[in-house]
């Protein structure tokens, strides 16, 4: 009898074990997290987890994260401005048409003839009344969009979405950006920063030399 209380016992104790090293994992923002995504080998730290399946980590056909501008270090709370916060989102790519070429080769059938000065130096063109974008405008970097698009919600509209996206392709994988129109001012911060977020998630580790 004595012997299957401990027996038990022991199943009780390895279950609360488990169970605290289970929320204390939850509770690390600084733990590596490790996953794959199209062939590539990501680590992070868990704060920049946006969702539950990205903190897990493991084999992924998603990934999405959240920054803080411009720096694109983890968020210092949930006291960080919307202003301030800047997510990805990054997906295997699907669509043969890089979205570097959406500008001339998709959107461009669907804009107004009329060029605007828009913030940051790029270029505001306007969406026909009733295409598919008819809620948004597009923002586009000379001469061509190549470098850098956004496709962002008018301000007085009452369609879905808000703030602004951009998509770039690194590889096999397709980003999306989405941030607020205060950052169009600073188009090549915001878009030099996710990148080199991305590239240092999927960067080798670097090995410390062991000391002759």
């Amino acid at each position: 009898m004595k012997a299957v209380l401990a027996f038990l016992m022991l199943l009780v104790l390895l279950a609360v074990g488990g169970a605290f090293f289970l929320v204390s994992r939850e509770k690390a923002p600084d733990s590596v997290v490790q996953a794959e995504l199209a062939g590539v080998k990501f680590r992070f730290a868990r704060a920049y987890a946006r969702d539950e399946a990205t903190g897990a980590g493991g084999l992924a056909d998603r990934l999405s994260f959240v920054a803080a501008f411009p720096a694109f270090t983890p968020l210092s709370g949930k006291n960080v401005s919307t202003k301030e916060k800047v997510t990805l989102a990054v997906t295997p790519k699907e669509d043969p048409l890089d979205p570097a070429e959406r500008p001339a080769k998709l959107y461009a059938r669907f804009l107004t003839p009329e060029t605007k000065e828009g913030p940051g130096g790029l270029v505001l063109r306007e969406f026909e009344q009733g295409s598919p974008y008819d809620f948004e405008r597009l923002y586009i970097a000379p001469p061509d969009g190549r470098t850098f698009f956004a496709r962002c919600a008018k301000p007085d509209s009452s369609g879905p979405g808000e703030g602004c996206l951009s998509i770039f392709r690194v590889g096999a994988m397709d980003v999306e950006v989405r941030f607020p129109p205060s950052l169009l001012e600073q188009w090549d911060t915001l878009i030099d920063g996710a990148r080199g977020l991305l590239l240092r998630m999927t960067s080798p580790p670097v090995r410390k030399k062991k000391k002759g």
